[in-house]
């Protein structure tokens, strides 16, 4: 009776071990996570009406298991704070209906690209902008609902269509022209530029920020050097970061955030860039041009800041101090012995 308890007891075990390591297993490929590389990003397209355009939508699985994908086709605008959302088709978005994919449904193998060809039949009566987010997914992943700029489970290509006719406006403003601060004690110095589209159609802006002390440029930014597109009636924003100087301010490699939720920095201290050490007010240029259909137009705005290090203007003058009452006390002390070691002219009176 015994030895059946007992080989009940190690069978037990045995299933239990197996379920165990079975479990395991898929958890572990349930767990495996959704990488996926698209390429281009995004996709610009000009056509006339009455035309069919293509292109190539290309994805690639860089795993080393096989990715059973699938084809989504959303839309996409920006919200009035600057962020992009992806949509489902709406009533009246007949624009849908003008696309068709070679493959909705494909396997790609481990580190292999696959092409997908996308085809739009632009009708006569289409003009101007239409703007187009295709979603790649597993095919075995349920639905996801749209969020701020991608998808649960999706990797996202913006393709932005121009149905070229008479009467495209394209114009931008720039809103506003920003540093974070005021006065700085070291670098880095955000700058952030707002820049409307006010036109019917999108536009890619580029240019730079130019910073300046005195007449005197001594860096230069790009800004929007990804060629990003602005959407009609949307605003764009876009940063750069002047870190060239000494010290600067660093994220720390642990990534932890502050309170704010910012990156936690520390100071460093890069003696080979000692020359960089800034001081003073500068004034920072922006630069931006845009093709109107026609020729470049130059968008421009400016602000000034001070960089004021003042812990390390506090040192020199301690240091400079200590250096003066030293230097005053050793001159004192040279006087004295000179005074006491002179002679003394005695007169004497027969």
């Amino acid at each position: 009776m015994n030895k059946i308890l007992f080989n009940i007891f190690l069978v037990s075990i045995f299933i239990f071990t197996i379920m165990a390591i079975t479990i395991g297993i898929l958890k572990v490929h349930a767990a495996t996570p959704f990488n996926l590389t698209t390429s281009p990003v995004p996709v610009t397209l000009a056509t006339s009406p009455g035309t069919t355009v293509t292109t190539d939508l290309r994805v690639k699985n860089p795993t080393t298991a096989n990715e059973a994908l699938k084809v989504t086709l959303y839309k996409f605008d920006v919200s009035p704070s600057s962020e992009v959302r992806i949509l489902d088709r709406a009533s009246g978005d007949s624009y849908f209906d003008w696309v068709n994919f070679s493959e909705t449904k494909f396997t790609v193998k481990p580190n292999e690209w696959k092409t997908i060809k996308m085809t739009i039949k632009v009708p006569k009566d289409a003009a101007f902008g239409y703007y187009y987010a295709v979603g790649f997914s597993r095919q075995a992943d349920p639905e996801a609902a749209p969020s701020a700029a991608t998808l649960t489970g999706q990797l996202v290509t913006f393709v932005l269509l121009e149905a070229k006719v008479p009467g495209a406006k394209r114009e931008l403003k720039v809103q506003s022209f920003n540093a974070n601060k005021s006065t700085y004690e070291f670098l880095p110095s955000k700058l952030t530029v707002k820049v409307k589209n006010t036109g019917n159609i999108h536009v890619s802006p580029k240019g730079n920020i130019f910073i300046y002390k005195g007449s005197k440029t001594v860096a230069t930014l790009d800004i929007n050097a990804g060629k990003g597109n602005i959407l009609p009636n949307s605003t764009r924003t876009f940063t750069a970061d002047w870190s060239d100087g000494f010290p600067v301010y660093e994220p720390n490699k642990d990534g932890k955030k502050d309170q704010k939720g910012n990156l936690k920095q520390s100071l460093k201290w890069d003696l080979s860039k000692l020359t960089k050490l800034r001081f003073g007010k500068y004034t920072a240029k922006l630069v931006m041009v845009y093709d109107d259909g026609q020729r470049d137009i130059p968008i421009e705005a400016t602000v000034s800041f001070w960089v004021i290090p003042w812990r390390v203007i506090g040192i020199t003058l301690l240091i400079t101090i200590f250096v003066v009452i030293g230097l005053w006390s050793t001159i004192r002390k040279v006087i004295n012995k000179i005074h006491k070691n002179k002679p003394t002219n005695i007169k004497l009176v027969p």
